[in-house]
């Protein structure tokens, strides 16, 4: 009796073709779970330093702005004697743009152009044009404390070797107590042990101070920086810092945080007849009525956006400023507001 034999020679046509079927069933499956666990990475990823980066805004701002107007010991009811001539031919800038110094601590620009400031905004004029602005002025505490009384008005100051001001020739300084403040520019600085610092008419209208000073008189860094919103190299917008006080490099200004779109601000401006240190209204700067020398808080709203676009399937609407802005890209924004009390306005 035969037996018959049978022979596995293949698989049919059909057989590869549901085989197929089933293996790109099963690929889309998973390249479907891939790209959908990629996007929620991108997303959560964008959202982190999304939120990251609105705190690094606050941040910077808040801690900044909290120094405005500060004098040391003097009370902000102490109006400081400046002796900068404004007309000096040093080449450091500050002696210049800066002549109003603590006088007028506080400079907001409202709705800025793109050119506002050559320094801020380049050559190719990049600051974004509707955003605002704000410059402060300042003291910086530097250990640098006086050796002793003063003789005379116009004697040379002489401050500890014990400090961190890193004083140089035409630097821009204030000295007070808790009395009096003066502003000034140092004709020369000696290095080494004690430093002497002259205030010399060369650079300033008179070398004499408002008073003899005392060895609980300190001398400060003057300070000036504005913050603004500036398109960088690769063309995406951000928090850009100027410092007020050097020349325009290829370090000054520099870019604090990215990503960032848009700033407005809001000054509240303490009217009562006796100041009690709250605002009673807040309004952009150059409104009428506006009394800078009166504002005690800011209220500073930033709106952030992600670095990735095709976050989103679509556009997304968002609310900034009371307008609703329907964007032309797909990717994520957040808006961040808080309220800064100027500390060195406060009773």
């Amino acid at each position: 009796m035969k037996q018959s034999k049978s022979l596995q020679t293949g698989f049919t046509l059909i057989e590869l073709m549901i085989a197929m079927l089933l293996g790109a069933f099963l690929i889309g499956g998973v390249m479907q779970i891939f790209i959908g666990s990629r996007q929620t990475y991108r997303m959560q990823e964008n959202l982190s330093r999304l939120q990251e980066n609105g705190r690094f805004v606050m941040d910077f701002i808040t801690r900044d702005n909290r120094m405005m107007g500060f004098q040391g010991c003097a009370s902000r009811s102490t109006i400081p004697n400046i002796i900068v001539d404004p007309k000096n031919p040093n080449p450091n800038p500050a002696a210049a743009t800066l002549a109003g110094g603590l006088s007028t601590p506080l400079i907001g620009s409202n709705n800025v152009v793109n050119n506002w400031s050559a320094g801020a905004c380049g050559a190719a004029n990049d600051c974004v044009a509707g955003t605002d602005a704000i410059t402060y002025h300042f003291g910086a505490s530097c250990g640098g404390y006086l050796t002793g009384n003063m003789g005379t008005n116009n004697a040379n100051i002489q401050i500890s070797a014990a400090n961190t001001c890193n004083i140089n020739m035409y630097d821009v300084l204030m000295l007070s107590d808790c009395s009096a403040t003066d502003i000034f520019i140092a004709t020369s600085a000696s290095s080494g042990g004690i430093q002497t610092i002259p205030h010399a008419n060369n650079q300033n209208t008179t070398n004499n101070l408002s008073k003899l000073y005392g060895s609980d008189a300190e001398v400060l860094a003057f300070r000036s920086y504005s913050f603004f919103i500036r398109n960088n190299a690769s063309g995406e917008p951000g928090l850009w810092r100027l410092d007020n006080a050097k020349p325009a490099s290829a370090t000054n200004p520099i870019e604090l945080v990215e990503g960032v779109e848009n700033m407005q601000i809001l000054y509240g401006a303490d009217t009562d007849t006796t100041p009690d240190g709250t605002a009673n209204y807040y309004v952009p700067a150059g409104t009428a009525g506006l009394n800078m020398s009166q504002v005690v808080s800011i209220r500073i709203s930033v709106l952030v956006r992600s670095m990735n676009d095709g976050l989103a399937a679509q556009p997304l609407d968002y609310i900034y400023n009371g307008a609703t802005v329907t964007p032309t890209d797909r990717r994520i924004r957040r808006v961040f507001t808080s309220t800064i009390a100027l500390r060195n306005r406060l009773p």
